[in-house]
């Protein structure tokens, strides 16, 4: 029984110009990638393409990762860069579809109609998110999408972690509010 390379290892080997390591990383870490960078795109092509973009550019910089440290925190900075150039030469960037989490609520053992309730539900937390201000969806993103530690989303966003814990305490308040109005509106 043969096991599977650590993370340590693959990156190892990838900055050394291994390229089946560094395609090892690429299955790995595309869906979780893919999902980080969606919020950032209008649709799946962009999302796609900047993924792409960030794979290559991590390509040729593989030697400026440290196989001690996480790999993900590394590629997730890269990739919203891409998205901030992207942004930069384009429109501000919708980090709020989550298009794709909705698909996710099917558990047969609910009901419809408390499945239908969820559906619902991330639907409408989907539209308060894309209220949002840019920094608070991208700091949600990085954290919920990204699965990033606080310490984490600071190094790839390039601001204090104080920084971090405030967008996000915010953009919970503010998806609260919009939450908490909604249960007080008479049904109807």
């Amino acid at each position: 029984m043969r096991m599977e390379p650590s993370e340590q290892d693959l990156v190892r080997q990838a900055v050394g110009g291994d390229v089946r390591a560094f395609d090892r990383l690429v299955e790995v870490y595309t869906p979780r990638l893919y999902r980080l960078v969606r919020r950032s795109a209008p649709d799946d092509g962009e999302a796609e393409a900047v993924v792409q973009e960030a794979w290559l550019r991590a390509w040729v910089n593989r030697r400026r990762s440290a196989p001690d440290r996480p790999f993900f925190p590394w590629l997730a900075r890269i990739a919203i860069n891409v998205a901030r150039d992207v942004w930069r030469k384009r429109r501000p960037l919708d980090f709020a579809d989550l298009g794709e989490s909705v698909e996710e609520i099917s558990a047969p053992e609910t009901s419809a109609e408390r499945w239908l309730e969820a559906v619902e539900a991330s639907e409408r937390l989907a539209r308060y998110v894309e209220e949002l201000r840019p920094e608070w969806r991208m700091v949600l993103g990085l954290r919920y999408d990204g699965n990033l530690a606080y310490d984490e989303i600071a190094a790839v966003l390039d601001i204090p972690l104080n920084t971090v814990r405030t967008h996000l305490r915010r953009a919970r308040a503010a998806l609260r509010v919009r939450l908490e109005e909604d249960d007080a509106r008479p049904a109807g």
